[in-house]
């Protein structure tokens, strides 16, 4: 646990210092904390542009003004285009840049399970540690040690509250299941429906994971955009994680795939309908590898998956690939053709996808973003 102090009068603060990708699960339920609590300061801060302007974006949609946004300016080789190919610096670049917000904060809610580790590199002392999962992925690293440090751990189900028992040492009282906030925003943001082709032909949403050594874009990207470029009457979103393309010059390979020009492929290497929703509310059938969207995907509604499986992996008894259960998994391309004509026609895995949905998704009458503001609440008022 981080050391306890006591604070003359009470401020909160949510960090949004992240990339964009956690600003979604955040934001809603940081503004209903603040709507609940007039009389406490609360303060969003965020790390670049794009956060910046999802905060108030939102804020718009809903009303809820009764925060003070700091913004933290980026530094001048990050606003020059393409640096590195990174929209947004490092977290812990971030960090010594608040410290007075920090060390004046009562609790503090972060999505970084790192965090507080970099609150120990600068001898930041604080209150109340929260920790807000911002997927519901099932590997390894959503598990570790470090949230151990956190006060109190947010999770969205059984599934996440099961295996930290047994992976961690935490008390009961460190952890409470909420829920997903980033269905909230879903839900606020995808009332419009948006066209993305014009044609009525079903949509396939390929979203390859960020990390290149388990992630299915380097050995698989060519293979797909080919089959789509065959197969006109099938349309595709190629939308692989935003880091695929920041870190592409860290890693060492091309991104070459941005200039397609097909009437039946949608090519779209960072936007924030990457991130938004709009993409998975949108398509008719899943493709990807290892990401935590396909929960995302499943808990919007059950629709048929398609993984691959780019590096041979023994998965069945694996946790890191638990989600494989939701669809098919397929090795080769003959495979991969099978999958595409099976899931047109129906959703063999309908029925484990809803039975996996319970299992990973607490829910209740009130809300995800409604519980985390009033159990947020309610442990602030006990500092």
């Amino acid at each position: 646990m981080i050391f306890k102090l006591a604070r003359q009068h009470k401020s909160i603060l949510f960090l949004f210092i992240n990339g964009p990708h956690h600003v979604y699960h955040l934001v809603i339920p940081a503004l209903r904390f603040a709507a609940l609590n007039n009389k406490i300061e609360t303060i969003f801060i965020s790390g670049n542009p794009v956060n910046t302007q999802i905060i108030n974006d939102t804020k718009a949609i809903t009303g809820i003004n009764n925060f003070t946004l700091v913004d933290i300016p980026l530094p001048l080789r990050y606003r020059l285009k393409n640096y590195k190919n990174r929209l947004y610096p490092p977290v812990y670049t971030r960090i010594k840049k608040i410290i007075k917000y920090l060390e004046n904060a009562n609790a503090i809610i972060s999505t970084s399970h790192n965090f507080p580790d970099y609150l120990s590199r600068y001898k930041i002392k604080v209150p109340t540690l929260f920790y807000l999962y911002h997927g519901t992925g099932t590997r390894e690293y959503g598990f570790e040690t470090s949230l151990e440090k956190f006060d109190h751990i947010l999770i969205p189900g059984k599934y996440h509250r099961d295996r930290l028992k047994e992976s961690l040492s935490l008390k009961d009282d460190q952890i409470e299941m909420i829920g997903k906030p980033k269905l909230d925003y879903l839900k606020i943001k995808l009332s419009e429906n948006k066209k993305l082709f014009n044609n009525e032909n079903p949509i396939f949403y390929y979203n390859p994971h960020w990390e290149i050594e388990l992630s299915s874009y380097l050995k698989w990207k060519e293979i797909i955009l080919q089959f789509f470029k065959k197969n006109k009457n099938y349309n595709l979103i190629f939308s692989p994680h935003p880091l695929v393309g920041h870190l592409s010059t860290k890693r060492g390979y091309e991104i070459n795939e941005k200039d397609i020009a097909e009437d039946n492929i949608l090519v779209d290497m960072g936007s924030n309908q990457c991130l938004d929703g709009t993409y998975t509310s949108i398509a008719d059938i899943y493709i990807g590898d290892i990401s935590s969207m396909v929960t995302e995907w499943v808990l919007q509604k059950p629709r048929p998956c398609i993984f691959i499986n780019a590096h041979n992996v023994n998965w069945k008894n694996n946790d890191n690939y638990y989600m494989w259960k939701f669809g098919k998994v397929v090795n080769e391309l003959k495979e991969f053709e099978e999958a595409i004509t099976e899931s047109i026609s129906y959703n063999q895995y309908n029925e484990i996808q809803k039975i996996l949905k319970s299992e990973f998704i607490y829910t209740t009458e009130k809300s995800s973003s409604d519980m985390f503001a009033d159990f947020i609440t309610k442990k602030v008022c006990d500092i």
